[in-house]
């Protein structure tokens, strides 16, 4: 028996990077997934491959910026698996720029892709988990929800906002049986980070060194803490915004002494 065994799980961003590692963790823990997603080639591929290795999967094209097409996926997904036990909220975009020279229509979009979404998809969700009196919501954060960097505003302050929608739906849900969790990835080997390597201004191995770890994170170790989360193992937890970062933020070297190699 898988840790998921009998659990309906829905993903947003589902079709590459963190999302893609997270359906097939999902799928080799027993549960049936539903790939939500804007890149229909790609998820569909996917869901395709989960067949293929006797996963119950679908795909959903579902732009999560719009509430009728989150409510329309997330109803969908009840339908054909009769619940929902955890909803993953993952999807991402990027733009940036000084703050006061920040396109208004690219904040909008940032803030409604990555953080009215996920209030979205718990709108979505949380009844159908009212009723079963049980469920896990899960969300993507960043460590830019936790500390910030010069141009990046909309995606750390979406990012930011995201840990307290989650802490408030750890508390306002709680007593019915719903767990509210985000994690908070730091440099993980997704194409988000060879855009970020593509800026030219840090090399790959300079962003590796960086960690505590000397090294990235693979996104099949961040879907095994999705995984954790999701499962009935971490049933204590709630409320929480979880760093998977290598050790990215726990120093501040000031001397340079180097560590051990």
């Amino acid at each position: 028996m898988g840790s998921l065994e009998g659990k309906v799980a829905w993903v947003s961003g589902g079709s590459g990077g963190i999302g893609s590692a997270t359906l097939r963790r999902f799928v080799k823990e027993g549960a049936a997934v539903v790939c939500s997603d804007i890149n229909d080639e790609a998820g569909e591929k996917l869901v395709a491959e989960l067949k293929s290795a006797g996963g119950q999967a679908v795909y959903s094209h579902c732009d999560v910026s719009k509430l009728k097409e989150v409510q329309a996926s997330i109803d969908g997904a009840v339908s054909e698996f009769g619940r929902i036990d955890v909803l993953f909220n993952n999807a991402a975009t990027s733009t940036g720029g000084y703050v006061a020279d920040l396109d208004p229509d690219g904040w909008e979009h940032s803030l409604r892709v990555m953080l009215t979404a996920a209030m979205y998809g718990m709108k979505a969700a949380v009844p159908h988990m009212i009723e079963q009196g049980e469920g896990s919501i899960i969300s993507t954060s960043s460590i830019y929800g936790l500390v910030s960097n010069a141009g990046n505003a909309p995606y750390a302050t979406a990012k930011a906002g995201l840990i307290n929608l989650t802490r408030s739906a750890a508390l306002d849900y709680g007593r019915k049986g719903i767990r509210a969790n985000c994690i908070c990835p730091g440099a993980v080997e997704t194409p988000m980070l060879d855009a970020v390597v593509g800026l030219g201004l840090k090399s790959r191995e300079a962003i590796a060194d960086m960690h505590a770890l000397g090294r990235t994170i693979q996104a099949d170790e961040v879907a095994n803490l999705v995984l954790f989360l999701a499962s009935d193992e971490s049933s204590a937890i709630t409320g929480q915004a979880i760093p998977i970062d290598g050790g990215l933020l726990v120093g501040c070297d000031l001397t340079g002494v180097p560590p051990m190699q």
